[in-house]
């Protein structure tokens, strides 16, 4: 039945939620400036671990260590790492509390998608950026935007990125479906043979990045209206996304895709059915492709798995963008040339931004590194800048966007898993939201 137009409060301090995120982040014990570090002299720089010093990859915590030693010898003032928890979602939290309240570190990794919520208290960098030799108008236009914030100024520094595509099977899929109901369709054939369709659909920000923001954003529909509100509520929002979750229910009812995809948290999740020589198509990352090419020892995935633009319900393709960003909390003037000059070594320029992205696999933001020789591309690197450049948007950064997240994550999972009916589960997505 068709939703009923629906009222949500009006945009106001959510202090209550603001604090259970920071509080639950501060359980953690997350290793992060505090004063202490700011009137040490050193330059407080926080990272996630596999960014960091204490990166798990033998070859990126060699890179990060040699380029800090190399840094170090030639500035005055140090540099003191910092490391924030695994869990990336209670780390941002925190980070977002520590900002507000003037105690975040001087330079701080921040995940794009969350950029929006955390640039208030964020340092104007458009002057620093003309100093290091950089232009805005070299990073995607996704990503630029999700850089700037309303007043015009850049605030963060885009400093990787990936994109959404779907994978197929050469000798299966002669001609890659470009909407759900094609891709059901074939699905549904193949599975009787043992080679279905995969994608997240579990509680995630994965889940909901990969499979129902891009279906969701082709139909020319937003996630939130003008005054920050759920755009999905009623109209045209509220179809777009009642067709999205009819799209998963109908592949998992068709036995194009299995059941457990509901358990399928990210988009990684996928890869043992993969390399297994289980699956037909699926809904993935472009860092899955250099990832299962190391994993297919007897097989080259590059040649025998091609890449299409992400599936509509109708409209035009749309691929959701991820990546991490580069922000500054600090008004001394100093402290903030040492961190960015460092960041700015180590990841953002030329040189940097091509080792840093060829070591981890992910695509450049910056559009000249992709002939920077030290950018190491893949078969499909080509095929994954054009989607970057023609489909790419960036989640947006409003307030109530994890709210919203964490309620369409339940409602997909439930959908996927059979438990309920789609239209049953984006009317209960809405009750939780209001």
């Amino acid at each position: 039945m068709r939703q009923m137009p629906r009222s949500f409060p009006a945009p106001g301090p959510s202090r209550r939620r603001f604090l259970q995120l920071g509080g639950g982040a501060a359980a953690l014990g997350l290793t992060t400036a505090c004063a202490g570090d700011r009137d040490s002299g050193a330059v407080g720089w926080q990272a996630i671990p596999s960014y960091s010093l204490q990166s798990p990859d033998p070859k990126r915590a060699a890179y990060l260590k040699r380029r800090l030693a190399s840094f170090r010898k030639r500035t005055a003032r140090g540099i003191r790492p910092l490391v924030a928890g695994n869990d990336t979602t209670a780390a941002m939290a925190k980070l977002l509390l520590q900002a507000s309240q003037g105690r975040a570190p001087h330079i701080a990794q921040v995940d794009s998608y969350i950029f929006g919520r955390v640039a208030p208290y964020a340092r104007p960098l458009d002057q620093q950026l003309a100093r290091l030799g950089l232009r805005a108008d070299d990073w995607f236009p996704s990503m630029r935007a999700s850089m700037t914030t309303g007043d015009g100024a850049v605030r963060g520094l885009q400093f990787t990125s990936d994109v959404r595509v779907l994978y197929y099977r050469r000798d299966l899929v002669d001609d890659p479906p470009a909407t759900w109901d094609e891709m059901t369709d074939l699905g549904a054939r193949l599975a009787r043979d043992g080679h279905g369709v995969l994608f997240p659909a579990g509680r995630s920000e994965g889940a909901v990045t990969t499979t129902l923001w891009p279906a969701y954003w082709a139909q020319g529909a937003d996630l939130f209206d003008t005054d920050g509100q759920p755009a999905f509520a009623s109209g045209k929002g509220y179809d777009a996304m009642r067709a999205c979750l009819r799209a998963v229910q109908r592949a998992v009812e068709r036995g194009a895709a299995p059941r457990r995809v509901a358990g399928y948290d990210q988009e990684d999740d996928a890869n043992p059915d993969i390399v297994a020589g289980r699956v037909a198509m699926f809904l993935g990352g472009s860092w899955q492709a250099a990832l299962l090419d190391s994993l297919m020892k007897d097989a080259d995935f590059h040649r025998d798995w091609g890449v299409a633009p992400m599936p509509v319900i109708s409209g035009d393709p749309v691929s959701a963008t991820g990546g991490w960003m580069w922000a500054a909390f600090t008004d001394d003037p100093a402290a903030l040339r040492t961190g960015l000059d460092w960041v700015h070594e180590a990841y953002l320029s030329d040189e940097g931004m091509a080792a840093w992205c060829t070591l981890g696999g992910y695509l450049p933001p910056r559009q000249r590194i992709y002939d920077h020789p030290d950018y190491a591309q893949s078969p499909f690197t080509p095929v994954f800048r054009d989607h970057l450049a023609r489909y790419g948007r960036a989640r947006p950064g409003d307030r109530k966007y994890q709210e919203v997240s964490q309620t369409l994550q339940i409602a997909l999972s439930s959908v996927a898993s059979g438990t309920t009916d789609a239209n049953e589960a984006l009317d209960q997505a809405l009750d939780r939201l209001v």
